[in-house]
C-alpha cells in the first residue's frame, strides 16, 4: 500500500507506547527509506489505507482546532521544509537568520513551497521572494511572501529580477536544470542553497553552502520536529490553506493532477 502522509485516530497501541493511546488524534509521515532485517533497502509506506501502521516516534497529536484534513496535508511537506531550512540552511542556528535574511523560495504555491514560506517567516526572514504563476500571487502573499515573480514572464536568475549577491538562502522546490549554478550567482557570502529536487551547482561559490536531501531518509523518528510543528499549527502559524481532496477510488486522477506540476496547495485522499 502506497502513501506517506497520515492523519486520523489511534485504534490500537502496543503496550510499549509511552505517549499515545487509543482515541488520540495523530498526524505524521510514515514514508521512510529503511532496511529489512536482512539488510535490503526498502521503504515503509501504507498511508493510502483505511488503517496504517506507524512507529510512535513517527507521530504527534493533532492540536485542538486543527482538522484531520489539514493535518493530513502537512506532514511530508512541513517536515521537508523544516529540515531543509533548519538542518541545511542554518535557520535557528546561523546568525544570518537574526538579521532578517532574504530568502528565495522556488515554487512557492506548491506543498513544500507553502510550508517553506510560512516557516521562513517564523524563522525570521525579512524579504521572502517566491516564484509562482500570477494566478497564485495572492495565495503566496497570504502565506507571507513579500516579493512575487511570475515564472511565466520573468526568470528569477536574471539580474534585473533578483540582483546577484542579494539573497541569503535559496530553497529549491522545483528542480529545474541549472538551478544550482544560477542560485550561486544570487547568494551573498555565507548564504545557503538547499534543493529537494537534486539540481546542485557544478561549482560552489566560495563562502556559500549547498545541500540536497531526501526527507524519507530521516523519517523513522520525527517526534520532536512534529511537536514543534504542531505548536505552530495550533497557533495558526502553519497551515495548508488550499486542499483538493479526492476519494480513494479516484486516486489515479489525483496522481494525474499532481503530475502536471500545477497544483496550488496540496492534494489529499479521503476515505
Amino acid at each position: 500500500v502506497l502513501g506517506s502522509d497520515v492523519a486520523g485516530e489511534v485504534v490500537a497501541a502496543e503496550s510499549s507506547c509511552q505517549r499515545l493511546k487509543v482515541g488520540d488524534r495523530v498526524w505524521g509521515d510514515i514514508g521512510a527509506n529503511t532496511k529489512t532485517l536482512q539488510g535490503e533497502k526498502t521503504k515503509e509506506l501504507g498511508g493510502y489505507g483505511e488503517y496504517a501502521v506507524a512507529l510512535e516516534s513517527q507521530l504527534a497529536t493533532i492540536p485542538p482546532g486543527v482538522s484531520v484534513q489539514t493535518a493530513g496535508a502537512l506532514p511530508k511537506v512541513a517536515l521537508t521544509s523544516y529540515k531543509a531550512l533548519v538542518w541545511y540552511a542554518g535557520a535557528k542556528n546561523d546568525s544570518l537568520w537574526q538579521r532578517s535574511p532574504t530568502v528565495l523560495i522556488l515554487g512557492g504555491s506548491g506543498g513544500t513551497g507553502t510550508t517553506g514560506i510560512q516557516l521562513t517567516k517564523q524563522f525570521g526572514a525579512g524579504n521572502i521572494i517566491t516564484t509562482t504563476s500570477k494566478n497564485n500571487f495572492e495565495y503566496c502573499k497570504g502565506l507571507g511572501a513579500t516579493t512575487l515573480i511570475d515564472y511565466h514572464t520573468q526568470n528569477w536568475w536574471d539580474s534585473d529580477v533578483v540582483a546577484d549577491g542579494s539573497v541569503d538562502v535559496v530553497y529549491d522546490c522545483v528542480g529545474q536544470d541549472g538551478t544550482g549554478d544560477r542560485a550561486m550567482q544570487k547568494l551573498r557570502s555565507g548564504g545557503y542553497f538547499v534543493t529537494i529536487a537534486g539540481a546542485l551547482a557544478n561549482k560552489v561559490k566560495p563562502g556559500t553552502h549547498q545541500a540536497f536531501f531526501i526527507n524519507s531518509d530521516t523519517n523513522l523518528d520525527n517526534y520532536d520536529l512534529l511537536r514543534e510543528l504542531s505548536a505552530l499549527m495550533g497557533a495558526q502559524k502553519l497551515t495548508m490553506p488550499k486542499i483538493k481532496t479526492y476519494p480513494l477510488s479516484d486516486m489515479k486522477a489525483a496522481f494525474n493532477e499532481s503530475a502536471t506540476g500545477q497544483v496550488c496547495g496540496k492534494l489529499g485522499i479521503s476515505f
